[in-house]
């Protein structure tokens, strides 16, 4: 009698073949399942019972590895939320030393809705992910755009903000991004502007995009003023921010990659994820959320931004 969590593959010289089963509930850990995906294990017949026992004691081991983040935050009633302190207006430390931005007032509000106490974790462009991959957060809102090379590593919620990347440079110098072929630009580290700008001049004709990687925004538009760059990019709303509305400098020419900001939260958690996203549907629906927008980017916000399209909203 076979075990269920084997499946026999066929027979050859009195051994026997199985391979190992895909799907969530053999194996609830995915890095684990994409490991033991099309493995085929060859054993004896007179180590077949052994073997067996062998395969459901791993598979109890695995079980127990994964755990159900939605019912264990309910319990600890305490939602931990990675956010950055650096990227202005999306998210910084006021005159009170306190964390502030659109970010932070959407994470607090978010917690609210949910019914639940929050600790805010300081985290930047490098650790947002692995903050969640380590279990130190059980969410991120750090102006993270959603791509697929980061939804490998997590997953995230619904999309909560659109913008675009475009290049910030000393005002009147340059009309469009073809002007930036040959110039340096500056990126701050863990953005995925990096690889966005250097594609989009590549197209341009530009072989050898000259992309120089800061620590910090702060530290790349310093690196602009001081005529180390030539141009410094990022989203719009984050160039605004980091620049403080600085007359001698602009956003040019055309967005050049879109960004879908989304939060993100542990990888295969997803009624925790579902309840994050029950949660922002609420606010979009019940006005919360305008709210906070209006505020940092509504016509007579800090920030202003033209109009935007708005954000889809799930029917019942």
């Amino acid at each position: 009698m076979s075990h269920p969590g084997l499946l026999p593959a066929n027979k050859a010289n009195g051994r026997r073949c199985f391979s190992l089963p895909d799907g969530p509930a053999a194996f609830p850990n995915l890095r684990t399942r994409r490991m033991c995906m099309k493995t085929r294990l060859f054993v004896p017949t007179f180590l077949l019972p052994l073997f067996t026992l062998a395969c459901m004691a791993a598979g109890s081991a695995l079980a127990a590895e994964w755990k159900n983040l939605d019912e264990a935050i309910q319990k600890r009633g305490t939602l931990r939320i990675g956010l950055g302190f650096a990227t202005p207006p999306m998210n910084f430390l006021n005159d009170q030393g306190e964390p502030d931005g659109f970010d932070a007032d959407l994470a607090r509000a978010l917690a609210a809705k949910m019914g639940l106490r929050h600790e805010i974790i300081k985290v930047n462009d490098k650790t947002r992910i692995t903050s969640l991959v380590s279990g130190e957060t059980d969410m991120v809102l750090s102006n993270m755009n959603h791509t697929m090379s980061r939804d490998a590593q997590i997953d995230f919620s619904d999309t909560y903000l659109n913008d675009g990347k475009r290049i910030l440079a000393e005002k009147g110098r340059y009309r469009e991004l073809k002007d930036f072929v040959g110039k340096r630009i500056a990126i701050s580290q863990g953005s995925n502007a990096q690889q966005a700008v250097a594609a989009a001049l590549k197209k341009l004709g530009d072989p050898e995009p000259k992309v120089l990687s800061f620590q910090n925004n702060a530290e790349c538009f310093l690196a602009l003023k001081a005529g180390k760059v030539d141009g410094y990019t990022n989203d719009t709303i984050i160039l605004a921010g980091v620049s403080g509305g600085d007359p001698a400098y602009e956003p040019v020419g055309e967005v050049y990659s879109p960004t879908y900001y989304g939060i993100g939260v542990p990888q295969n958690q997803s009624a925790w994820r579902d309840r994050v996203n029950a949660a922002l549907r609420t606010m979009l629906i019940d006005g919360s959320y305008q709210k906070i927008y209006d505020k940092w980017f509504g016509e007579k916000g800090r920030y202003p931004l033209p109009p935007a399209p708005p954000l889809p909203i799930w029917a019942e």
